[in-house]
């Protein structure tokens, strides 16, 4: 019987570690939820009653979409959603041209980004659902997207932040640290446009480690660290040698429209509720694929803290907060 009891397997030191980081991710993602719904509150004076019935609005909408989930999806579902949305997203930028090449230059950098996005959406889900969802989410902030008041540059951020994000994932359900490599190239790129995809890729970086294999500890350590060190270092030459008045720097001249400018706060709420019932998981079960995209998102959050650091506002966080929401909703009661 001591023999037996002694041959019993306990758990690794690798699966307690990656139970911590789920725990972990779970409170960084219930925050930034609870933050951003806070965020949201445009009722003066507050009263609790009608602060429920925004909450409870939110919910009704994500529960109208996870009823799209009851449906058994077929798996060309999630090409059609990862081709279709990007492409929707270039064909209305192209409307703009010869007039206004600065719109489509945007575009390809936002029809990249939503790309990215939602392959990252099917590596967190093996579902059609997670991608689906997203989808739809991408689509329904494409207004506030396009009308966002930034810079070319910002833009190309947003897209190479969330090619990083993605493909640490990949290296995380891979097991390959070359992807994390590739992945710090992508954020080191993305620091031109300054400090925010350092932290972008200081979480992704964290949240890669603590998934990695031990036996190469070594090689997961020093592309995490080129995560969160190389996009500085891009940020200080482009400083030196990018000239501020070039086209790249140049501001959106698009004016949002109403329908942008209503949906606006509720939209972001219902993300936030959908990141939040994703977090929930965490406490249930791992979502080792979800770790990186949720401590992204976490260092995002941190970099709007500090007052050294020129952030951009919390919609370019929308290709992540799309993601976690969409696949958050997805996975509810599976």
């Amino acid at each position: 019987m001591e023999k037996r009891s002694a041959n019993r397997k306990t758990p690794s030191r690798s699966a307690a570690k990656a139970h911590a980081a789920s725990l972990a991710a779970g409170s960084a993602g219930m925050l930034i939820a609870v933050w951003l719904i806070y965020g949201t509150v445009t009722i003066d004076p507050f009263r609790w009653g009608l602060f429920v019935e925004e909450l409870i609005i939110a919910i009704c909408a994500l529960l109208a979409l996870r009823f799209l989930c009851v449906l058994n999806l077929p798996k060309w579902v999630s090409l059609v959603c990862i081709i279709g949305v990007p492409a929707a997203i270039v064909l209305i930028g192209s409307l703009s041209l010869p007039e206004a090449p600065a719109v489509f230059e945007r575009a390809l950098c936002l029809a990249a980004a939503a790309a990215f996005a939602l392959l990252t959406a099917q590596q967190m889900d093996n579902k059609p659902d997670g991608v689906l969802l997203a989808a739809l989410m991408i689509c329904v902030c494409l207004p506030i997207l396009f009308a966002a008041n930034t810079r070319l540059i910002d833009e190309l951020n947003r897209a190479l932040v969330m090619a990083g994000v993605f493909m640490t994932v990949l290296a995380v359900r891979q097991k390959t640290v070359s992807f994390a490599y590739l992945a710090s190239v992508a954020f080191a790129v993305a620091g031109a446009a300054g400090l925010y995809a350092a932290f972008a890729g200081a979480g992704a970086g964290i949240g890669a480690l603590v998934l990695s294999p031990k036996r190469k500890r070594g090689g997961w350590t020093l592309a995490a660290v080129l995560m969160a060190a190389l996009p500085v270092a891009v940020w200080f030459i482009a400083k030196l040698l990018l000239p501020q008045s070039g086209e790249i720097f140049a501001w959106n001249t698009a004016i949002a429209g109403e329908f942008s400018q209503i949906i606006r706060v509720h939209l972001l709420r219902a993300l936030a509720v959908g990141l939040l019932l994703l977090a929930f998981r965490f406490f249930i079960k791992r979502e080792d694929a979800a770790v990186p995209v949720v401590l992204a998102l976490a260092g995002c959050a941190a970099a709007r803290l500090l007052p050294f650091v020129s952030a951009p506002e919390v919609w370019t966080d929308a290709m992540l907060l799309c993601v976690l929401a969409g696949v958050g909703v997805a996975k509810t009661a599976r």
